[in-house]
């Protein structure tokens, strides 16, 4: 994750705790009873920051391709006889998701919770490359986009701190089943070489939040990462994907929550 980022999440969330503390001094509690309801719905709205976490192959840089492994025509130069790459790294981008929420009450201090929600953002691969034609190597950066529609379900236990006042802290995990609807992992093209990911995944997801109890309704902002558990890159046999050992993708995300 991106530390300018990471800087600007932790600001807002601070600033929004540091604001709440002060103002839950001799203040009368809000909602009282709302703890105690045995299940309630709310809606999200979030911004997250998509990332990879890439692992390359150990011998990366003794791999040389040729031929219909790579995309000559978009190259710098014409024909390339082979190519390598010298380095994989992934680049974040913000997106946003809305969602839905499900809270079941099991106890005075745990919820079980359901969020599907839909999930909007891109990421990119930049591929270092030295194009060789002849006795000439050309330096080459190619950067590849790809981009991502989420059907989310998120499913996590919830464990919240003692209220005070009008604030609550808690620490919630769990998995979540994610779903790509603009996943290309299906589609044949002759000379595409864009990277595809496949359509499923599943995530281990954690995360840290404070509840706010206003005089209508409750307000959450939470911090959370999920990590996924399986390498998603379609394999083709060409320069964009043979070098890499595995791809998995990792999710930054803050939520405000509606409830």
């Amino acid at each position: 994750m991106k530390k300018s980022g990471f800087s600007v999440i932790v600001f807002i969330l601070f600033s929004v705790t540091t604001f709440s503390l002060f103002g839950q001094v001799n203040k009368v509690p809000n909602l009282k009873l709302y703890d105690y309801e045995p299940y309630h719905f709310g809606f999200i709205i979030a911004v997250n920051q998509m990332n990879f976490v890439i692992e390359t192959k150990e011998n990366i840089h003794q791999l040389y391709f040729k031929d219909k492994q790579l995309p000559q025509a978009d190259l710098p130069i014409y024909p390339v006889d082979s190519a390598m790459i010298y380095g994989i790294e992934p680049e974040t981008t913000f997106g946003f998701a809305v969602g839905i929420v499900g809270d079941l009450r099991i106890g005075n201090y745990f919820n079980l919770r359901a969020v599907p929600s839909l999930a909007f953002g891109s990421r990119f691969i930049n591929y270092d490359l030295r194009l060789l034609q002849g006795t000439d190597t050309v330096s080459f950066v190619s950067r590849q986009k790809i981009n991502s529609t989420f059907v989310d379900f998120p499913f996590y236990l919830k464990y919240k701190s003692k209220r005070v006042h009008n604030m609550r802290a808690y620490v919630f995990g769990g998995v979540k089943f994610s779903f790509d609807l603009a996943s290309q992992a299906k589609k044949q093209e002759e000379d595409n070489y864009e990277p595809k990911l496949y359509r499923s995944d599943t995530y281990g997801l954690i995360g840290a939040g404070l509840d706010f109890y206003m005089n209508w309704f409750k307000l959450g902002v939470e911090l959370n990462m999920s990590y996924g558990l399986r390498d998603v890159l379609v394999r083709e046999d060409n320069i964009y994907t043979d070098g890499i050992e595995s791809l998995r993708s990792k999710i930054f995300m803050l939520t405000f929550t509606f409830e």
